[in-house]
């Protein structure tokens, strides 16, 4: 009984993820042609002045102390009633991918400047779909030198998303680790399913295999492969809008790189809350702020 009521919740899984792949296929179809809607992806060249991008640099490198924790709220310089807090994630302290990977989520709250780069791009979303469009929260990203952890092609989940990667450094070759996209792939249905129920297949352990990817869901490990793909280079400045449902990947980076990634969902899909991906996790690692470090903090 066990066995049967196991393969009921896998099939009701795989049935919702079929509606949600093709809902969200016929919703792209139904959007404006332009470069964002029928490549997934539409570079930007000198959207940001360099100037600011150090700025942005500089900012961020005050909040890094080497480990994960909330920023108390008196270091807030955007109070909007968002409920959202600001944090520093080490990747590295709880997953097994993307190790290089250090992240300052909620950065809008440390500068005004940066609430408004979310209006302004939300403004310019909301011109290339034709849908209302809500901003997440912005994320200032550092990917330290990573050519061993780096996640595999994959997507962001079956529903419809939206991010800007705006590089805060020089992205000039594929040593920088730039954002890297299959153009065209967001609209692709059936290779997308196919992976999908390939990879919870293998999770499920009746094949008595383990995978050591802990970010695996949406890995799209047939039919796509890294020749495929486009590097998007650019100097700092240069940004990136994508259609999450696109294949991509961060590139294995020699050099690291600084980046400012802004998070969007259509208004039809968001859930009202607050932007905390993460949040949990650095919750649980209980690392709190030193008496010392609240005296150093900006």
């Amino acid at each position: 009984m066990k066995s049967v009521a196991r393969m009921v919740n896998v099939s009701s899984r795989y049935l919702r993820i079929i509606r949600e792949v093709f809902v969200t296929a016929s919703e792209i179809r139904s959007q404006p042609k332009n470069c964002l809607t029928s490549n997934g992806f539409e570079v930007v060249h000198e959207f940001l002045p360099q100037d600011t991008c150090s700025e942005y640099i500089a900012l961020a490198q005050k909040y890094l102390h080497g480990y994960s924790y909330i920023v108390p709220a008196q270091f807030y310089e955007n109070l909007a009633n968002d409920s959202s807090k600001c944090f520093v994630h080490y990747r590295s302290e709880i997953k097994d991918v993307n190790k290089g990977m250090v992240q300052i989520i909620n950065a809008q709250k440390l500068d005004s400047r940066i609430s408004q780069l979310l209006t302004t791009v939300q403004k310019i979303l909301e011109e290339r779909t034709g849908e209302a469009i809500h901003p997440l929260g912005a994320i200032i990203q550092l990917d330290q030198p990573d050519t061993k952890t780096k996640r595999r092609l994959h997507t962001d989940g079956t529903e419809p998303g939206y991010k800007a990667f705006i590089y805060l450094t020089d992205v000039g070759s594929t040593k920088d680790g730039p954002y890297t996209v299959i153009p065209g792939s967001h609209r692709h249905i059936l290779r997308k399913l196919i992976n999908l129920f390939y990879v919870r297949w293998r999770t499920l352990n009746w094949r008595g295999e383990k995978l050591n990817r802990s970010d695996m869901f949406g890995d799209m490990l047939l039919f796509y492969n890294d020749e495929q793909s486009l590097p998007n280079l650019g100097n700092a400045g240069t940004m990136t809008l994508t259609n999450q449902l696109i294949v991509h990947r961060g590139g294995l980076n020699e050099n690291p790189r600084w980046a400012l990634i802004l998070h969007f969902i259509p208004k039809a899909y968001w859930d009202g809350k607050p932007f905390s991906m993460w949040l949990r996790e650095v919750e649980m690692s209980n690392n709190l702020v030193p008496e010392t470090l609240r005296v150093s903090l900006p």
